[in-house]
């Protein structure tokens, strides 16, 4: 179980789209205001793990390939956000406004979270002995994750405001950089095939 929490925690507060839009949302409309959005990454993420464990199975068999392809989706996701928080205007981060309903939707594209859930639940969750606990622990420990990024981003949302085309600059680049990461995964997978 320690082992499930190292990998979950080291997973979620490692840099991605959900940690970066918590934290710009939060720097922009403050921690109050822009919670929202986290709550929704919460509900979202807990959909997307309570569907990955149910569908695992069937997509290893059927569909091994399909894996593929939800990369591909994730790496033009990540170039979207990038895109999206590079271009903003003031008062318009977050795409739908961070809302609830944006940060749950916006993870049945992230493919982060669908690899942490993957990879967790095959690792450590399936056949364990308390299954639907450690289940639940997953959207938990990136809802928490989440948070301290938020906070962060209220804390350095006077910073922000000022200096805020600088800061959709790192933001932007950021993401930009794990697509690009994901994207040299992807080709590396991709070629070992062939």
């Amino acid at each position: 179980m320690l082992q499930l929490f190292i990998y979950m925690v080291a997973m979620a507060i490692t840099p991605g789209p959900n940690t970066i839009m918590s934290m710009a949302n939060a720097s922009e409309k403050g921690l109050r205001r822009g919670i929202y959005l986290n709550y929704g990454m919460f509900v979202g993420i807990l959909i997307v793990d309570i569907l990955t464990y149910l569908i695992i199975s069937l997509l290893i068999k059927i569909i091994p390939s399909l894996l593929l392809v939800f990369k591909s989706l994730g790496i033009i996701y990540l170039l979207y956000l990038a895109i999206h928080i590079l271009l903003s205007k003031e008062g318009n981060i977050t795409p739908g406004g961070g809302s609830f309903v944006t940060g749950m939707v916006m993870q049945f594209a992230n493919v982060k979270v669908m690899l942490l859930c993957f990879s967790a639940q095959t690792m450590y969750i399936i056949n364990s002995e308390h299954e639907l606990l450690l289940l639940m622990l997953i959207p938990i420990v990136c809802l928490l994750s989440g948070l301290v990024w938020a906070v962060a981003g209220s804390i350095i949302s006077q910073f922000y405001k000022k200096r805020r085309v600088l800061m959709n600059v790192i933001f932007s680049s950021s993401l930009f950089i794990l697509a690009m990461l994901n994207v040299y995964q992807l080709l590396k997978e991709i070629l070992s095939k062939y």
